[in-house]
């Protein structure tokens, strides 16, 4: 039992640092865009960009919910 508990202990914590690291590329890839090209460029990725986060927290969401299985995950 304790081993259960680890391990789905692991796999939200893992969830978790995939779904930041995931957001810190999206922040990065919007923060360096010159302050005066921002404007036009985030209207211009606004569909990617929130498509993206969407995505990954669905991706987490499914990965922290307490009936998620990790031995039933495919390893990259």
């Amino acid at each position: 039992m304790r081993n259960d508990v680890t391990t789905v202990s692991s796999a939200r914590a893992a969830a978790i640092s995939d779904l930041l690291a995931s957001l810190e590329v999206v922040l990065v890839s919007c923060q360096v865009v010159p302050d005066a090209d921002r404007e036009a460029s985030w209207n211009a990725d606004a569909e990617r960009i929130t498509g993206e986060v969407a995505r990954h927290l669905a991706t987490a969401r499914t990965r922290l919910s307490p009936s998620f299985d990790p031995s039933t995950t495919l390893r990259r």
